[in-house]
């Protein structure tokens, strides 16, 4: 990207296409900030934007998960005629985008008007829709949409399918979820891919069949990476199936050696047992082999200020505070039958019930946070 950047600042004359390309290479490369940048830039400079420009615009915002910066696109679209309210007119493309930003978002209910409004829509248009859906929680929502492709006479495709599958694993419909997963190959004509197992693992597993996730996984006719093994670990975490999840996690250190998450999932297992011999086997391992736990972070965006919380990161002005609120939050959880988890690589077991709980805060850029 540097070096596309480069070139594009050195041309002395500079189309509409020019700056897409731009843009659309940010967005394929996870800049986001910096195509939205990229694309301010082109309003400043007149340059008339075309349909790919706010496509392109809407995936970074997709991407971004920034409903301000997604409505203040759409507004964009709607002025430069692309994208018409009283749907008599609409772009295919850029309707496609408006979908998954909405979705992505959080904004079910806009991104299913957009749908309602398109004139014309594609499988895109559809998958925007299944996959939004399951992403949201809306298993049931996204089956119905599916049915309704089916009626259309629109064709599904692989995508399509891992929509579908996702909706049925939220939605704990397991019978339904192998009916759609054998009838790939029957009724549609498509051959299951690592997604779509991964899929299915992941369904099994939260429904607790794990022994037939294994064997699922054991006939995939590709081999198993580190998402499929993962899904089935935690899901024998969940079902505190060690027997299977010890197995599975040799699996994964395997194939990714440094990965911390294996040695902590089942470092967390044994721990719940009671098992705190093998604990100690399993942490002495991840010293052996170099392997370090990443400290947890999650972050929120309030009155457009990005608050990174830290594990343990004692910098914010406020801790005081925010421990306050912590403390109270956790004596009400604890009220209502709360046990706190201990994270073995965390915290040791002479440490209170409140540091299972506390994230620090500090503030930060918005560039800082999304990286």
């Amino acid at each position: 990207m540097k070096a596309a950047r480069l070139m594009f600042s050195n041309m002395m004359e500079k189309n509409v296409v020019c700056w897409n390309v731009l843009i659309a290479g940010y967005t394929q490369n996870g800049e986001n900030e910096e195509a939205v940048r990229l694309f301010l830039l082109l309003k400043r400079e007149s340059i008339w934007p075309t349909h790919y420009t706010f496509g392109n615009l809407l995936n970074a915002c997709a991407n971004l998960t920034d409903l301000k910066l997604g409505r203040q696109a759409h507004t964009h679209i709607l002025k430069h005629g692309f994208w018409f309210q009283s749907g008599e007119e609409s772009d295919i493309f850029v309707g496609n985008s408006l979908i998954d930003m909405y979705m992505k978002c959080g904004m079910v209910e806009d991104g299913c008007l957009v749908f309602e409004r398109m004139v014309e829509r594609d499988v895109v248009s559809w998958n925007a829709m299944i996959v939004g859906y399951a992403q949201n929680g809306y298993g049931t929502n996204a089956l119905e949409i599916f049915r309704k492709m089916l009626v259309s006479g629109q064709k599904p495709d692989h995508v399509t399918m891992i929509g579908v599958l996702s909706a049925c694993s939220h939605a704990g419909l397991v019978e339904e979820g192998r009916r759609y997963f054998h009838s790939m190959r029957t009724e549609l004509g498509l051959a299951p891919m690592k997604d779509h197992f991964t899929c299915m693992v992941d369904l099994l597993g939260r429904a607790g069949c794990l022994d037939e996730a294994n064997d699922l996984i054991q006939t995939m006719p590709m081999q198993p990476d580190n998402v499929v093994w993962g899904s089935l670990l935690a899901a024998c975490k969940v079902h505190g199936n060690i027997e299977l999840g010890k197995y599975v996690a040799e699996k994964l250190m395997e194939i990714d050696p440094l990965n911390s998450g294996p040695y902590v999932l089942l470092s967390n297992m044994y721990a719940e047992l009671g098992r705190w011999k093998d604990v100690v086997r399993v942490r002495k391992q991840m010293r052996q082999r170099g392997v370090i736990k990443q400290p947890g972070c999650s972050w929120i965006e309030i009155q457009s200020r990005v608050h990174v919380f830290m594990v343990k990161d004692k910098r914010h002005p406020l801790k005081k505070d925010i421990h306050l609120v912590l403390k109270f939050l956790t004596e009400q959880m604890k009220w209502a039958g709360y046990v706190p988890e201990a994270d073995d690589d965390e915290i040791c077991e002479e440490e209170s019930d409140s540091e299972l709980v506390l994230h620090y805060e500090m503030e930060t850029d918005v560039d800082t946070a999304v990286a």
